[in-house]
Parts: structure tokens; sequence; C-alpha cells
């Protein structure tokens, strides 16, 4: 933990008194102790006061056996100072990234690569995520033209779904789609107003999770003694950013079934830590908490920026995010910010892109299920009632 935190970590532990840390209100700390309390979640307790992991988790551990090469793939995610980090680490760094990609929210669009020598720099000029002859290529290509306005590239997007099928114009976002691929969007409000949305047209409660919900890992918090537990966890897929469903509770208080899209054993049991960000509010909702394990966000709405990395097989765009962007007219390195989130958000899609248009939510088909995954669900009996049929809703 960062120096400052570890106070309230010690505090919460019984270990030390009610500390005093800049930019910690004591509403806060009360918050934390009320959720200690009750869940003895040193992470969850820093979370319900309005604490992320990247806030009170800081630094790197020095292995006892050095490393010769580190190969860092997204590098364009890498701020300044993990790069001195990893330098420490290891003698020989190879970088991997994009540079139309999106930099880290604290360096201006800057990316650590653009800094190298000529020499160090080799530079690829076509993108070869996707297949040649592919409407979504011919889109991310577009946006490096210096002219493009916004209203050209929409324009672009209708004309290409007009001539393929793999580019879609959609009128409201598909909430069917959301349980397996998230809308990406933009701003943070959009995300945490979208989540809730889905989850009032599933009808889930407040207080609980529904099998079939997504959720995004957000990191594993567990000490030192439990590293084999860890890595294992790790070793099954369960990554920080890992996509992962909801299966249902595990037998032990705060434990989940889960399943981990893509990986080779995807179902596992973990112990849990569960944020949902709530509209207005500064800390999140946490239906329950371990004492420690994997935390995880709601899965349904995710940002450009954390989307970088991952792709699926279709994905929506939610585009008025990208018009606001627009309207801003901010730049990164030269480049309008709006092209680069349009950049990430479009490649990420392998087979279909869908540019959703409006601020609508469709609504779902059905209930919630787990019944397309890959693998046969453990057993227990899943029971959902069927949801009524309403109209589409604003969100």
């Amino acid at each position: 933990y960062d120096p400052e935190y570890e106070k309230i970590a010690e505090w919460l532990g019984g270990n030390g008194d009610r500390p005093e840390v800049e930019g910690v209100s004591d509403l806060a700390l009360d918050r934390a102790l009320s959720f200690f309390t009750s869940n003895a979640s040193i992470p969850g307790a820093l979370a319900a006061a309005g604490l992320r992991g990247s806030d009170f988790i800081t630094g790197w551990k020095r292995r006892e056996e050095p490393l010769d090469v580190g190969f860092v793939d997204e590098s364009s995610m890498l701020d300044a100072q993990q790069l001195e980090d990893l330098k420490e680490i290891f003698p020989t760094l190879i970088l991997f990234g994009d540079p139309a990609q999106l930099a880290p929210v604290n360096q201006s669009g800057a990316m650590v690569f653009d800094a190298l020598p000529e020499e160090r720099r080799l530079v690829l000029s076509r993108v070869h995520r996707q297949t040649q002859d592919n409407p979504i290529l011919d889109l991310a290509h577009a946006l490096g033209d210096a002219s493009l306005q916004f209203s050209d590239f929409e324009q672009m997007v209708r004309d290409a779904s007009m001539r393929d099928d793999r580019v879609v114009i959609g009128q409201r976002v598909e909430s069917d789609l959301m349980a397996r691929s998230p809308v990406l969007v933009w701003r943070n409000v959009t995300r945490i107003k979208l989540i809730q949305a889905f989850r009032g047209a599933y009808q889930a409660p407040m207080e609980e999770l529904l099998p079939g919900e997504p959720l995004i890992c957000d990191g594993i918090e567990l000490p030192l003694k439990h590293r084999k537990k860890r890595l294992d966890l790790e070793a099954r897929g369960l990554i920080k950013g890992a996509q992962v469903v909801y299966l249902g509770p595990g037998r032990k208080p705060g434990f989940s079934r889960l399943h981990v899209i893509g990986a080779e054993q995807p179902q596992l049991s973990a112990a849990s830590i569960v944020k949902i960000e709530m509209p207005d509010e500064e800390e999140p909702f946490i239906p329950f908490a371990a004492r420690m394990g994997a935390t995880f966000l709601h899965g349904a709405a995710v940002t450009i920026h954390k989307a970088q990395g991952s792709q699926w097989d279709t994905v929506q765009v939610f585009a008025p995010d990208i018009f606001v962007a627009a309207r801003m007219n901010r730049t990164e390195a030269g480049t309008q910010l709006w092209k680069r989130l349009a950049y990430v958000a479009i490649t990420r899609a392998e087979n279909r892109l869908i540019w959703v248009v409006r601020n609508r939510l469709a609504r779902p088909s059905g209930a919630l299920a787990v019944d397309d995954l890959t693998e046969a669900v453990p057993s227990f009996e899943l029971t959902m009632e069927p949801i009524e049929d309403q109209k589409d809703g604003a969100f």
C-alpha cells in the first residue's frame, strides 16, 4: 500500500490510531470503518471510502533473481514513472505499442516510445489487426486524415454500413450484447449510467448480482503467503482486465463462481470484492466482499481507455460520447482526441462494428442466462424469472 493509505489499513486492522490522511475526509474514514466492521475486507473498506486500487497500491517488488529482457505490450499505456520502474528491473526492454491509440490520462497524449532515439524505433505504416478488405480497417485508416471532421467520419460509417453488414448504425444500445461484449464509451458518467440502465432492464436487485452479469477483473489483492493461489488464478486467466461472467455465489461467504471468457479452463471459484458504481455517488455500492481476493467492476460498459488491449467479435461504440470529445476540440500529441478515441474503439471489433448514434437502450430479448458459455455450468441450479415486456427507454 501507499504509505499514507497503509495507515488506514493498520487502523482498520486494530494496529494503530485513527489516522489523518490528506484527501480522505472523516466521513470517508467512517464509511471505511463501517464497511470493515461488517465485511473485514481492507480493499473493500478502502473502496467504500472512495479509493481505487490505483490510489492505494503503488510500486514494484524487485525479484530475488534478476530478469534479462522485458516485453511490454500495449506500451502506449505506460506513463514515464512506470517506464523508469521497469528500467530498474530489466536491463533490456522491448516495447510494443500503437502511436494512434490513447496515452495515459496524465501524459497529455505523449507516449513513452515517442522520446526514444530514431534508431531504436521500428514503425509499421499499416494496421494489421484485421484482415485486408475489411471496412473496419478502412475506417481506422481514414482517421489518419488530419482534415477529417467528425460529421464526415460518421457519414463514412453510414456509407460503410450500406455496403457491408460488418458495419451497423445502431439507433440504440443492444442490452443483449452488453452481457458478453461491453459498450465502449469515453466518459465515466456515461459508463455508470449505461451499467445502471443495463441492470434496470434485467430487473437486477441492487443488493445482489444475477447469474449472467458481466464483470471486469480489476486486480487480485492477496498477501505474499497466498502467492501460489494468486499465480494459480492468473494462470487460469483471472488477470487485471479479464472479462468474467458471474455464475452465482460460492460455497463460502464472499466467494463467487465465475466463468473467465477465453480461458482454457474458464470456470472457477474465487474470493471476490465486487464494486458497482452509482450515478452521483462518490463511493461504489459493494454487494459483497471477501476479506481479500479478486476485485471486480461491472462489465456491461467500459471506457475506451480501459478497452485498449482487448478485442471482441462484435463491439458497440457509443458515438454520442465521441461527438462530445469532438465538440471539445481537444488534441493529444498533435492529434484530435476524438480521432484517437474512435480509432481505439472501432479496432476493438474483430468482425462487426455497431456505431450507436442515440442514447437509448433496447429492451432485452429475454432473461440473463449462462447456457451460452462453452463449458457446462457446475452442478447447481439456476432459476430466473421471465422478464416483463417493456418499451425502449432513455437512460
